[in-house]
């Protein structure tokens, strides 16, 4: 087994409380706040383009609230920074109460003048204690500053990233992949049912409660014989309960959440109709993993792609292939052929139409694995195809990182440009839009 690799995918799965993208706000605003306490008075916010203008439109645990300014009112108020990604686990209805009044002192400043995509923010809290800093990069819990009045009380180095090209994922391919998910210890490889029990957990609050919008539950009840039509639905309601800000945890996948739940439920979904063993799940939801981590790593945390429907369809194609006993030719063959349909699809947002994204990825994933089972493949070394899987992933990755930049600025400006977030409005309210 290849013990770096396998570190790589056992540091990128882990528990997150509410969609990342706030989360990560939070969590920068509770360090922030942890550095200096006392009573707020002002707070300044820079923060990269894409995490001030993307989470407008999700709830998350502790609140119905909407916005940006809440979330890093009640990240400073009632956050846990200990708890990194479950930062909010312990809110209160009071200091929900509170982070309301507080957010109409948040000023948020977007970075347009950034020159790369990835993950930042700078926050600034003034009390009548002094002033908090705190600053994460790369990740959404990547503390890499935290100070009190001037004093550095902790740095770190960031993560690596895609564009410094030292991010030790990069080395690795496919057929990588597809070794460590099939040769590793099963014993290695228990924190794959692990994932999928929270991730079952989540879904199935959508789907039993007819959460969000209903996609999920309505998906599921049109399912009747259909496995993959079962494994759109149970993928969509788990979006959609993260969405709705319902206070179970996500397993989430490279510091995301959705992606956890897209790359993960499908599978589960299709094994359970299957009839097939454990083993045969842990190891295909660790090649969807890989896939899916070594994707996101190449179009960024913050991307201009939808890491839902472009990386999670990418694991799930190739770990629905080895969950029914492909080989790794088959594995490669299935991600060709899904690329063409997801390739540059932008991501606007996280929000409830997420989890139709993520419905659909999961179908063309599903067929596209399909395919390759039964011997259909798209010819190499045409259009977004590069004459391989792995070079056609090294194409998706450097469009999505350096080709897509400025239309992504520009999307997160007309985005940012028609937020209205004050009068603070519910979850509910704004799904009655």
């Amino acid at each position: 087994m290849n013990q770096e690799l396998y570190n790589i995918l056992r540091s990128e799965i882990k528990p997150a409380l509410g969609c990342t993208g706030p989360i990560g706000i939070c969590y920068c605003a509770a360090e922030a706040y942890d550095a200096i306490g006392g009573t707020i008075e002002r707070v300044d916010a820079d923060i990269d383009w894409g995490m001030c203008c993307k989470i407008d439109d999700v709830a998350f645990p502790g609140s119905q609230m909407l916005g940006v300014e809440m979330a890093i009112a009640l990240g400073a108020l009632g956050g846990d920074p200990k708890a990194g990604l479950e930062v909010l686990h312990s809110v209160t209805p009071e200091v929900e109460l509170q982070a309301r009044k507080v957010a109409e002192l948040v000023h948020i400043r977007p970075l347009w003048d950034r020159t790369d995509l990835g993950i930042y923010a700078k926050i600034t809290i003034k009390t009548d204690r002094g002033t908090g800093v705190a600053e994460i990069q790369n990740r959404s819990d990547g503390l890499t500053l935290k100070m009190r009045n001037g004093e550095i009380l902790e740095r770190h180095e960031p993560d690596p990233t895609a564009q410094s090209h030292t991010d030790p994922i990069l080395k690795y391919r496919i057929k990588d992949f597809y070794d460590l998910a099939t040769n590793a210890p099963l014993e290695k490889l228990d924190f794959m049912l692990e994932a999928a029990s929270y991730n079952t957990r989540l879904a199935g609050a959508a789907i039993e409660g007819k959460l969000g919008a209903g996609i999920g539950a309505t998906l599921h009840d049109a399912a009747e014989g259909s496995p993959y039509i079962r494994a759109k639905a149970w993928a969509a309601a788990g979006c959609e309960a993260r969405m709705s800000g319902v206070n179970y945890p996500a397993m989430s996948c490279a510091n995301k959440g959705n992606v956890g739940i897209a790359a993960s439920m499908p599978l589960v979904s299709l094994a359970k109709d299957l009839a097939l063993p454990d083993e045969a799940l842990q190891r295909a939801m660790a090649l969807s993993y890989l896939v899916s981590i070594a994707v996101i790593r190449r179009i960024g945390k913050c991307p201009s792609m939808c890491s839902c429907e472009v990386a999670a369809s990418l694991g799930v194609a190739a770990g629905s292939v080895l969950l029914r006993g492909g080989s790794e030719k088959q594995v490669e063959i299935a991600v060709q052929n899904t690329i063409p349909s997801i390739f540059g699809v932008v991501c606007d947002g996280a929000k409830l139409a997420c989890a139709l994204r993520i419905s659909s990825g999961t179908g063309i994933a599903l067929e596209a694995g399909n395919l390759a089972l039964k011997g259909v493949r798209i010819a190499n070394n045409q259009g977004v195809l590069a004459p391989t899987a792995d070079e056609s992933i090294e194409l998706l990755g450097r469009t999505a990182l350096f080709g897509m930049v400025d239309s992504d600025r520009d999307l997160c400006r007309q985005l940012f440009e028609k937020r209205h977030i004050f009068p603070l409005m519910t979850f509910e309210e704004r799904q009655r839009q």
